[in-house]
C-alpha cells in the first residue's frame, strides 16, 4: 500500500510541475509577443513584472 501511495504521490508532483513549466512558458512568450507589438508600432514597452513573469504589464510609449 505504501508503494502504490508514493507512486501516486510523484506522479501528481510531476503533473503539478509540468502544469506549472507549460503556465511560465506560455505568460512569458505572451510577455514577449507584447513587447514584440509595441516594437512593431515604433513605440517603446514600459514593463512591470514580478518573479518569473507571473504577474505583468505593458505599456507602449
Amino acid at each position: 500500500m505504501k508503494k502504490v501511495k508514493t507512486k501516486s504521490f510523484f506522479i501528481v508532483l510531476a503533473i503539478a510541475f509540468l502544469i506549472l513549466t507549460v503556465a511560465v512558458f506560455l505568460n512569458y512568450n505572451s510577455l514577449e509577443y507584447t513587447k514584440e507589438a509595441c516594437f512593431d508600432n515604433n513605440k517603446t514597452p514600459e514593463i512591470e513584472q514580478d518573479f518569473l513573469a507571473f504577474n505583468w504589464s505593458v505599456s507602449c510609449e
